[in-house]
């Protein structure tokens, strides 16, 4: 697991709105860095909901008992949806093995989609000079995400982020 550093952390952090209260945030995680450990505190702090799924991995090192709204539970890459009960999130963090993601990045990517609120945003980290940065952006449009965004923020990592916005490409994911 890459350790991030605090500041680096909360500078990326800052994507997510501080207008609105309760929100909901997912990340998926195969535990390749510590970004569970700041997204835990920063939704603990501002009483955001947390939807941490981990594939083929453990985490223990959050004190969930502090948290009110955190769910922990396992990934399945190939499951039809990543959320439940119909929930929406207003932004989710990718931090995934590339391996994953190429394996079928526009299904994953139409996939968050569909669960994601109006004015959503997707935040992926993935490892500097890996061959997915010179495609993921075609893969992102291809899924309906616009303003694409590239940010260097990481010593070991490049953020890719995304938008959903209303009526683009609602029909063309199965909605």
């Amino acid at each position: 697991m890459k350790t991030l550093k605090k500041e680096q952390c909360d500078l990326l952090l800052q994507i997510i709105s501080t207008h609105y209260p309760n929100q909901q945030i997912l990340h998926l995680t195969d535990g390749c860095n510590n970004l569970h450990q700041a997204l835990f505190e920063f939704t603990k702090t501002k009483g955001h909901e947390y939807d941490l799924r981990m594939i083929n991995t453990e985490i223990n090192d959050l004190p969930i008992q502090e948290h009110n709204d955190i769910f922990i539970k396992p990934l399945d890459i190939n499951a039809k949806v990543y959320n439940q009960h119909s929930k929406k999130y207003e932004n989710i963090f990718v931090t995934l093995n590339p391996e994953y993601i190429e394996a079928d990045a526009v299904g994953m990517f139409k996939k968050f989609f569909r669960i994601m609120k109006n004015a959503g945003v997707v935040v992926i980290l993935i490892p500097k000079r890996e061959p997915l940065l010179d495609t993921i952006d075609k893969k992102l449009e291809e899924s309906y995400f616009v303003a694409i965004n590239h940010i260097d923020i990481f010593d070991d990592y490049d953020v890719v982020t995304a938008k959903k916005l209303h009526g683009w490409g609602a029909y063309q994911v199965g909605f």
